[in-house]
């Protein structure tokens, strides 16, 4: 009926194919590509998305890392014009620029100096390597639900190495009565003292109710963890006697570790313990304790560490921290094995009255003889 010429045969070609395609991606049940350029800022806000609906814990801190380290310099840059030339200036600014200042909401981003000590500048690599992270994972999705095509630069730039092996703070000897007994708030003192009992971390403490810690089972129930997995914290006697008392009398529903009182100027009143929260508190505590600075996450590594000096295997402290297998155990306390492991096999090894029966004795007046 209508003879095309060939540009306009082509162009019609090139649309049924594309129709073709896309309903071919329907039926696969796969996400349709958009028209148009695809921006890392939307790739990330797609991530974003994909972690809530999947219910991942942590993507309030995800997303506040993406705001901040990996929008303003590559958002509005189209993932199809990514080099790794580009992303590794990006990385290495990462490193250079100082630590951005946290607390209250500031209209512009603040930062603290540059670093200059070696662990200063490694601590600035690390950080870089887990915003590098989100980042691939981010770009690594939009590959794989079909929003992107072609090359993928952003998987040949390398994190640093040996940049996350830092030295773990454990509270020693007295350090956690002293701790302890140096909290002024009731309610603040429990905190510590469950973070010292169950080697959870602050978050997962926070989301606690009542029910569930159970004196039956002699375990603290922890229904989200960092990775989203659910878990059960084996407790000693002690511990299950403290957390009977603290317990006694309450709902089952009750937020396990009350905060009572607080006056929220930015944020809905709640009766839970959020971040930064805890961060004064510890800071007056440890210093009218009079010990060297600790973190609410070096009680977890107190925990850990204790477990480990006492000859708990590595595979049962991964169970009670919530890891899926011992890498992390190993990476931060795999110096501390050799002296736990010294100990166990003084306290466990058998004893099997077997060494009386050597084939060297000693004979009267003279050395050893070969019976």
């Amino acid at each position: 009926m209508t003879v095309l010429s060939y540009a306009q045969a082509t162009a019609k070609a090139e649309t049924w194919f594309r129709d073709r395609e896309r309903a071919a991606i329907q039926v696969a049940g796969r996400e349709v590509p958009r028209e148009g350029p695809y921006l890392v800022r939307e790739a990330m806000a797609d991530y974003v998305a994909h972690l809530r609906k999947r219910g991942r814990r942590s993507v309030g801190i995800i997303e506040i890392t993406i705001n901040a380290h990996i929008l303003p310099e590559l958002g509005d840059i189209e993932v199809q014009a990514l080099s790794k030339k580009r992303l590794e200036a990006w990385q290495q600014k990462l490193v250079e620029t100082g630590r951005r200042k946290t607390g209250k909401k500031r209209e512009t981003p603040e930062y603290l100096p540059p670093p200059v000590t070696p662990d200063e500048i490694r601590k600035r690599k690390d950080t870089a390597n887990r915003i590098l992270t989100n980042l691939k994972a981010g770009l690594n999705l939009a590959m794989a639900e079909g929003r992107v095509h072609g090359a993928a630069p952003w998987r040949e730039v390398k994190a640093f190495e040996n940049v996350g092996n830092s030295r773990v703070r454990f509270l020693m000897d007295d350090e956690p009565r002293l701790l302890v007994n140096a909290c002024v708030d009731p309610e603040f003192r429990d905190l510590v003292i469950g973070g010292l009992s169950t080697g959870a971390r602050y978050g997962e403490l926070g989301r606690c109710v009542v029910r569930d810690f159970s004196a039956t089972s002699k375990t603290l129930f922890i229904e989200f963890g960092k990775n989203g997995r659910s878990r059960y914290i084996h407790l000693d006697d002690d511990a299950v006697a403290w957390f009977s008392g603290i317990t006694e009398g309450r709902s089952a529903e009750e937020t396990l570790f009350r905060h009572t009182g607080v006056e929220r100027l930015t944020r809905a009143a709640s009766d839970d313990w959020i971040p930064y929260d805890q961060i004064a508190r510890m800071e007056n505590a440890y210093q009218a304790a009079g010990i060297a600075k600790v973190t609410f996450h070096e009680l977890r590594h107190t925990y850990a560490s204790h477990l480990i000096l006492k000859g708990m295997p590595l595979l049962y402290v991964a169970a009670q921290l919530g890891h899926r297998d011992t890498r992390m155990v190993e990476k931060y306390y795999g110096h501390l094995v050799p002296g736990a492991v010294a100990k166990a096999v003084k306290k466990h090894a058998p004893k099997l009255k077997i060494y009386g029966h050597s084939s060297q004795k000693k004979a009267p007046g003279r050395g050893l003889v070969t019976s």
